[in-house]
């Protein structure tokens, strides 16, 4: 099978290092000139946990390099950049490829939807944090809860679907094949809402947020406005886990406790966030659903503010 990942970073990359173990043709599409460079000259190389492995993966800087069709394609850029990526991949497709979208947040879907068709298309999320080293070398943090579970977005799984997500067992993901994704996809939204951009507002990784008392007020109504919209959208999010004499927060032995999730680590290093597709997503469907979401709201707010201002930070 050929499998491109459009969207090469730092989740793309461990994605696509633990897929070319399976004997799938993998190949990379990011406009990163100097990770592409880095990868066809020395090979991916990808640490899990701290153990480093290499990978030999072909990279090109735009999708019309390959001059081939691919039999899957696997979207991992910013939801930004989602309908730019998915016009330049458009030449990979043909009538049984599948794409997926593993992205953070909500609305990518249906840009994925409107250039490859609905019936093609599956979503899906993968449960581990990462961050690129420098070009050509990603970190990942993978648990070993750690799970990678996708669905067909109209929730018909067809026969190709089904050969695609073989590969990510023979990969040795804790992997699911859904029969519903969105619950989970919603529940997801609850995390990412909750951590990833109010990390960046307060310049803190997750462990020290979610540890004071204020922040983990915060991140509650965050992720109960988001269960509501949800719930007006008729999908029941699954509740939280009960962990008996478990701080409901980060242990500070555990690995993401000083990790900066993606959003955070974008207004770090001061470049557009994806902030239209988290907090923002839920602010539009509560317009919509007419739910309110005023702390989705105000997050969103600041993350603009701040984007738009970077270089007048002190």
């Amino acid at each position: 099978m050929k499998i491109a990942i459009i969207g090469a970073g730092a989740m793309g990359s461990t994605v696509g290092g633990h897929l070319s173990r399976t004997g799938a043709e993998i190949y990379f599409v990011d406009p990163f000139q100097e990770h592409v460079d880095a990868i066809n000259e020395k090979g991916l190389i990808y640490e899990v946990n701290g153990t480093e492995y290499t990978a030999k993966i072909k990279a090109y800087t735009s999708a019309d390099q390959l001059g081939e069709k691919m039999d899957a394609m696997i979207f991992l850029v910013k939801g930004l950049y989602t309908k730019g990526a998915a016009l330049g991949a458009k030449c990979l497709a043909y009538e049984r490829t599948v794409i997926l979208t593993v992205q953070n947040g909500m609305g990518n879907v249906e840009i994925l939807s409107e250039v490859f068709g609905g019936d093609k298309i599956m979503s899906g999320l993968i449960e581990f944090g990462g961050k690129m080293v420098e070009p050509g070398h990603v970190s990942a943090l993978i648990s070993p809860t750690s799970r990678v579970m996708i669905g067909a977005a109209n929730r018909k799984i067809t026969p190709e679907m089904k050969e695609f997500a073989e590969y990510f067992v023979k990969a040795g993901f804790q992997f699911s094949l859904e029969a519903d994704i969105a619950p989970l996809l919603w529940y997801k939204m609850t995390k990412n809402c909750s951590g990833n951009p109010v990390c960046g507002i307060v310049r803190l990784p997750l462990g020290p947020y979610h540890a004071a008392e204020e922040g983990s007020d915060i991140a509650d109504k965050v992720a109960d406005e988001v269960r509501s919209v949800a719930a007006a959208m008729g999908i029941q999010v699954p509740p939280e886990p009960v962990k008996k004499g478990v701080h409901k927060g980060i242990s500070p032995e555990s690995p993401m406790y000083n990790h900066l999730p993606s959003t955070a680590q974008d207004m770090y290093r001061k470049k557009k966030t994806e902030i239209d597709f988290l907090n923002g997503a839920v602010v539009r469907y509560g317009e919509k659903y007419q739910v309110p979401t005023p702390y989705n709201r105000l997050i969103t707010d600041l993350v603009k503010i701040i984007e738009n201002n970077y270089d007048n930070q002190f």
